[in-house]
């Protein structure tokens, strides 16, 4: 799944795991047990005319995984909870969880289908050693060809299959991985951006220096103080305290 992505399914007393290739998750997870419903909750459900078993068959029907890419309705429910005041979040989650409800008792044409990007077991270790192998050494640039001709797969069919698998290309995973790494490098180490950008494959450090703004809304120098600021400010309020 990529930033953004909708991912829906039933679950069925049978055992799921999820994984995050790069070890960090933010996301909202909605949980609903259609026996166990109170009576007012199936009322509201009547009145805004959401049919919860019409949803779980059209949506998860045959215990499928279904995942709705990113788009401007998805973005609409979720985004505003990420900003919301803490005490204001219960209400407002129940008001967004009643949003979603009815957007997919909505999804019943073709062209609103939900994506279903099924991969087998040998498709999926074959995309996580592409993954694990273009991560051994961020300073190293590959391309779509030599990969392909590494891992004996068409450059289509290895990117139809990252693409599935991760959400996104090889280009955006592997730009994604090098500045989270560099981010760590940022905040855990006293090294220069010049050097955190050679470690991580970046010839110009200016160029670096945009991609970390773009992506975290500073630059590294100026984020490193930020940081450094506020855990100053925390350690200063608990001795006062």
């Amino acid at each position: 799944m990529a930033d953004g992505d909708l991912s829906i399914s039933a679950m069925r007393k049978k055992k799921s795991n999820s994984c995050f290739p790069l070890n960090h998750y933010q996301g909202i997870s909605i949980i609903i047990n259609l026996k166990e419903l109170l009576p007012e909750i199936r009322q509201i459900m009547e009145l805004l005319n959401v049919d919860l078993y019409h949803i779980q068959k059209y949506i998860c029907d045959g215990n499928r995984c279904c995942i709705m890419r990113a788009n401007p309705s998805i973005e609409h429910i979720f985004s505003e909870l990420y900003h919301v005041r803490e005490k204001r979040k219960p209400g407002y989650m129940k008001v967004k969880i009643l949003e979603l409800l009815l957007f997919l008792s909505d999804l019943n044409t073709e062209e609103e289908a939900l994506q279903e990007n099924y991969f087998n077991q040998n498709q999926v270790a074959l995309v996580k050693a592409v993954a694990s192998y273009i991560t051994e050494d961020l300073t190293t640039h590959h391309t779509i060809e030599r990969l392909s001709q590494k891992f004996e797969i068409s450059t289509t069919t290895l990117k139809k299959y990252f693409r599935g698998v991760y959400g996104s290309s090889v280009y955006s995973y592997l730009r994604t991985y090098r500045l989270q790494a560099a981010r760590k490098m940022v905040l855990k180490t006293d090294l220069s951006v010049t050097e955190i950008a050679g470690k991580i494959g970046y010839e110009n450090p200016s160029k670096f220096t945009s991609a970390f703004k773009e992506k975290y809304g500073s630059s590294p120098t100026k984020f490193r103080k930020e940081i450094c600021s506020d855990r100053k400010g925390s350690v200063w309020s608990g001795e006062v305290i």
